[in-house]
């Protein structure tokens, strides 16, 4: 658990605090580029780190972000239909993370936003637990119904995996792994990337090519972005299971990229489906079943009071990683993790199976590179898991 003065540091990002003055380092994602769709079109209201803002893209296209009330503007920057804002001190902004998945294609890539009600870091802690994907999301499965030899019937048939965490330029990165027959192993692997990027374990390693970033709106919302390449249909990679349907967005400052199903109509829990086990929590859809537990933790999750266990070693990390990068920043000015190394960010993320006796950072180092192609590699082997 974390002393009250860590878990005050961890989750208050609004301006002037240690974590709010981390994150103001680094290029943050903002708006869709969709938000602006033409030249002279209506502003949006953009809540960043606790901050209330406009977007706006002028006659010539180009997309700018400033505060009303102080009459500053910020640095904007377009890339893979997503707007970059840089907040931070410097009078000449870092380059933009390398991540694979925002460089890629028209048409190769897509882009989603979601808001979630609650503190930016449960939501990203959400995403570095890779065990509550056997019980949350696949509970009602069997292990006999999946396909032998797959991802999915490894998972199910071993809830509990074993963990490996170490410390990296970029983060930390995990491998959760568990029995895939005799002298066998199958790996999850993945990252955490300052100051809020996730790259899950799903899909295949070597071919999935995605970044998660959870960036604070204020202490009590976060906008999810989602930037992955786009798989075509039927590949065993695409989730199944159905996404949560998008209310239209609003004016208002918390009036964007909302859910339908939210908890004042409990995420449309359907408790006959649950009853007869056809669905563990009741809630379709692996991103509502995410959304549902984070925000149900409530606005701001006290972690003064939390046991944890085992599996929570890669949440014990970030924390820690987060708490030494805010401290130094705000003890002896020391240069945020990342921040000038664009480079460090061209990850990969995925399972694979390796032989019992591997060295999984060794054997693994190609195929976590980003930008390298590996066309020997076939997605069937996920079982359709994600």
């Amino acid at each position: 658990m974390l002393r009250p003065e860590e878990n005050e540091l961890v989750t208050r990002v609004g301006p002037g605090t240690p974590m709010g003055n981390l994150m103001r380092w680094y290029w943050l994602p903002a708006m869709l580029s969709s938000e602006l769709p033409r030249p002279d079109c209506p502003p949006v209201r953009v809540l960043l780190l606790g901050e209330r803002l406009m977007g706006f893209r002028d006659t010539g296209g180009h997309v700018g972000l400033l505060s009303p009330h102080r009459a500053a503007t910020y640095p904007c920057l377009e890339r893979g239909d997503v707007v970059w804002a840089y907040l931070g001190p410097r009078a000449e902004p870092p380059p933009l993370p390398d991540l694979e998945a925002n460089r890629l294609s028209d048409g190769e890539g897509q882009v989603s936003a979601i808001q979630r009600e609650c503190n930016w870091l449960q939501a990203l802690e959400g995403d570095i637990d890779t065990a509550h994907i056997g019980f949350l999301h696949f509970g009602s499965d069997r292990a006999e119904d999946a396909p032998q030899g797959t991802f999915r019937h490894y998972v199910l048939k071993d809830r509990a995996p074993r963990y490996a965490v170490l410390d990296t330029d970029y983060g930390s990165m995990y491998g959760a792994y568990r029995s895939a027959g005799p002298g066998r192993q199958y790996w999850r692997i993945a990252h955490f990337l300052f100051p809020f990027f996730t790259m899950p374990p799903s899909g295949l390693l070597g071919r999935q090519i995605v970044a998660r970033a959870w960036v604070p709106m204020d202490d009590a919302h976060v906008m999810y972005f989602g930037m992955s390449a786009r798989l075509a249909p039927g590949d065993p990679s695409t989730p199944s299971i159905a996404d949560a349907r998008p209310l239209p967005n609003d004016a208002s400052w918390y009036g964007r990229f909302r859910l339908e199903a939210n908890a004042s109509n409990d995420y449309h829990l359907d408790r006959d489906r649950q009853a007869s086990d056809e669905d563990y929590s009741g809630i379709a859809g692996v991103h509502l079943q995410d959304q549902a537990i984070t925000e149900s933790m409530g606005p701001i999750y006290d972690r003064t009071r939390e046991h944890l266990g085992s599996s929570d070693a890669m949440v014990i990390r970030v924390r820690r990683r987060l708490i030494a990068a805010a401290r130094a920043l705000a003890e002896s000015g020391a240069t945020p993790p990342g921040v000038d190394q664009p480079e460090v960010y061209r990850q990969r993320s995925g399972g694979i199976i390796l032989q019992e006796d591997a060295d999984w950072i060794a054997a693994t180092r190609e195929l976590r590179q980003a930008y390298v192609e590996h066309p020997e590699l076939d997605s069937a082997v996920t079982g359709g898991f994600v």
